[in-house]
């Protein structure tokens, strides 16, 4: 049990941050995301650093409280926020850095324990197990879930005046087909609705269901009046 309040505990508490940021951060950057090694590594020392800091000013040299030992390590939970955030960014109707922003997150919690005291330290080393877990097993089944039920994007022009939004969407749910974002723009045609040459291309994230029937699904399509194209992603 590594004691924070001693000089070698201090750096022994850094050290075990740096590493397990850096094994988080590590398996970030194998997976080709912007929030690597060293981003990791900074919050967890960081976080640690400010959460040793606080409860040293907090409870001074002769262990009396003289103030919040958590005031300072309370700021890290609403700063870290602003960083995670930067990791998110969307591409048409999906969004990616989720799982990052979250690592970060979970990353400066793991700091904030290592930071507070030895028990809960040891709770921040299970954490940091667990999160390597989570990455990189549950990273396995997510790959296996998604060749059973493929992700894609169908581009489709619909006349409006035919009501051709409504009867797209009703021809997806009727295929099982789940639908995960929808973006939409004016198509070739017209931009008055009431006319009968109106278009508007739709961008629809789809989810396919196991098992699905590609071929007759785009028979199926081709005989909906209300479509003018159509191609799946």
């Amino acid at each position: 049990m590594i004691d924070p309040h001693a000089i070698g505990g201090k750096i022994a508490v850094l050290s075990l941050a740096l590493l397990i940021g850096g094994l988080i951060g590590l398996e970030r950057q194998i997976k080709g995301n912007p929030a690597g090694i060293r981003t990791h590594i900074l919050v967890c020392l960081g976080s640690t650093l400010m959460t040793l800091t606080s409860t040293e000013i907090g409870l001074g040299t002769d262990g009396i409280v003289r103030g919040d030992p958590g005031r300072i390590a309370a700021q890290i939970v609403a700063g870290i926020g602003f960083l995670g955030a930067g990791a998110i960014f969307r591409q048409g109707a999906s969004v990616h850095g989720l799982t990052t922003a979250a690592s970060i997150w979970i990353t400066a919690g793991i700091g904030i324990s290592l930071g507070a005291s030895p028990h809960l330290g040891e709770l921040g080393v299970a954490a940091g197990g667990l999160t390597l877990l989570t990455l990189t097993l549950l990273n396995r089944l997510e790959i296996d879930l998604k060749l059973k039920r493929i992700e894609q994007t169908l581009v489709a022009e619909v006349r409006e005046g035919k009501g051709g939004t409504e009867r797209l969407l009703t021809l997806l749910k009727k295929n099982e087909i789940i639908v995960l974002g929808v973006t939409s723009s004016a198509g070739e045609g017209t931009l008055q609705p009431e006319i009968e040459g109106a278009t508007r291309m739709m961008q629809i994230q789809v989810r396919l269901p196991q098992g699905f029937d590609r071929e007759a699904f785009f028979l199926e399509m081709t005989q909906e009046p209300s479509l003018y194209s159509f191609r799946l992603d």
